[in-house]
């Protein structure tokens, strides 16, 4: 019975989520409410339980404030950017299969980790339409655009999974690059499988090409988390490699380089903001000590002069300095007023989304919630438990279609579901980040947004089916890492 009660929350959230009747956020603002409820309960007095609850619900607060911000000024960022009007994610090809290879493996995900929120779906799909393939097979290419969703929207989910777990951003975000390193290749026979379907064909040259490519960009990813800042991850990597594989081929077309930079540039400006703040001195040790905000003495401290949100808005507002500031010329285009009000009206619902859920965590996690279910998990399946570590994620970032939510629903509990494993409390973070992130493709939101995209109607299930190997593969592979990983525990410990 104590487990039914203190597992109520997150079953009672799952039960919603998966009737696809209640919103994202209406089922959040339940569990949280459960979750919360159960976390009263089982303090000594009411008065201890106010005092619990208070200091969770701020402390939640503020680990959510990470992402929050981050959400709102990505999304700022990108209206602003979006209303010069200009196209920045076309990149003209002559090869059809390269153009697909390089919308679904860098400019979708290069997109995605800038700004996140599905917008890397949007850039994927603008460069595959034109290429004549068939709708349903363009939409489920386009949902590549989201392997890298842990490092989505500046890393926003995995900053909070960090959070929850009491390790550095950098930490989870060097072993969850790891982790892609066994991912992106188990991804590639079924982009082959897929790309073949729709009429395209792969030598093995191709191949061979593609496998380095993704190798290429694994290392790139880490190296970029381990010795750059983790929140430009999957924006440098991807970015570096766009100019190694596409600049030979602009500057041999004599291709507009100015005219290119002139669309790019607030990119450019933001991917150089975030280095120089972390890696050029002084700048770096100043902006490391100066507006540095710790209102819960050392949990998760936010340096104003180094966090994504800032130079977001920053370039942002240079953007939207150069727009129309009034009504007084309608035919300029969109109004700089308009399209800052519709970011942030657009920004309320994930922000509110991210708080619930991070709330939820705290008050699952402060209840012993999230520690009775794995010590129930582990009596139930015995040395198997931990093979559930990347079926969990994967389902919760289905379920939510939101890395952060998936990591606040389930941080607590894969570790503890690990616990008597020997698995490394970091691999196991990691193994969850990785899972629920890529999952978020399959959740029916994004399935509809890619049929919208190619202009299908009553086309989802096939879309679904198509993509669904792409999670089958990703979730596959992790469990290949966690089999290896409690082997060598295993081996060790004899």
């Amino acid at each position: 019975m104590a487990l039914a009660f203190h597992m109520m929350p997150l079953f009672g959230t799952i039960l919603l989520l998966a009737s696809r009747r209640v919103s994202l956020l209406n089922a959040g603002l339940v569990g949280m409410a459960l979750a919360l409820a159960t976390l009263i309960a089982v303090q000594p007095s009411f008065d201890t339980a106010l005092g619990v609850a208070a200091v969770k619900a701020g402390e939640g607060a503020w680990l959510a404030w990470h992402a929050m911000s981050i959400i709102a000024a990505g999304l700022l960022f990108h209206r602003a950017f979006e209303a010069r009007g200009l196209d920045a994610a076309a990149v003209p090809q002559e090869n059809r299969r390269r153009a697909v290879l390089v919308a679904c493996f860098l400019v979708g995900p290069f997109a995605e980790s800038v700004t996140g929120f599905g917008v890397g779906l949007v850039v994927a799909l603008a460069m595959l339409r034109p290429m004549r393939l068939p709708p349903v097979h363009a939409a489920a290419l386009g949902l590549f655009s989201q392997v890298l969703a842990p490092w989505g929207a500046m890393g926003v989910g995995t900053r909070v999974g960090a959070e929850l777990v009491g390790v550095s951003f950098a930490e989870l975000g060097t072993a969850s690059a790891l982790l892609m390193a066994v991912v992106l290749p188990c991804l590639l026979p079924v982009f082959w499988g897929l790309i073949h379907a729709a009429g395209l064909r792969s030598t093995l040259r191709d191949r061979a090409a593609d496998l380095a490519l993704v190798l290429v960009l694994a290392a790139l990813i880490w190296a970029t988390n381990r010795f750059v800042a983790p929140e430009l991850g999957g924006g440098l990597a991807t970015g570096i490699l766009l100019v190694l594989v596409e600049g030979p081929r602009l500057l041999r077309g004599n291709a507009d380089l100015r005219g290119l930079f002139a669309r790019l540039w607030p990119y450019v400006m933001l991917v150089g903001a975030l280095m120089a703040t972390r890696l050029l001195p002084p700048l770096s040790d100043w902006t490391g000590r100066w507006l540095v905000l710790d209102p819960f003495g050392g949990l998760a401290p936010l340096a104003v002069l180094r966090h994504p949100a800032t130079w977001l808005v920053v370039i942002a507002a240079i953007l939207l300095a150069r727009l129309p500031q009034g009504k007084t010329a309608p035919q300029a285009g969109p109004h700089a007023a308009e399209v800052a009000s519709g970011a942030l009206r657009a920004a309320l619902v994930p922000m509110a989304a991210t708080l619930v859920f991070v709330e939820f965590a705290a008050f699952m996690a402060a209840s012993g919630g999230a520690a009775m279910f794995g010590q129930a998990w582990r009596e139930v399946a015995g040395h198997f438990a931990v093979l559930a570590t990347p079926v969990f994620g994967g389902a919760a970032g289905m379920l939510t279609g939101s890395n952060t939510a998936s990591n606040a629903l389930m941080m607590h509990i894969q570790l503890s579901l690990a616990a008597g494993s020997g698995l490394p409390p970091i691999l196991t973070a990691a193994i969850q980040t990785v899972a629920g992130s890529i999952c978020t493709m399959l959740n029916p939101g994004r399935i509809v947004l890619a049929a919208g995209l190619v202009g299908l109607e009553k086309a989802e299930g096939s879309i679904y089916r198509l993509a669904l190997p792409i999670g089958l593969a990703s979730v596959l592979s992790l469990l290949a890492v966690v089999v290896v990983a409690a082997g060598l525990m295993a081996w060790q410990a004899v």
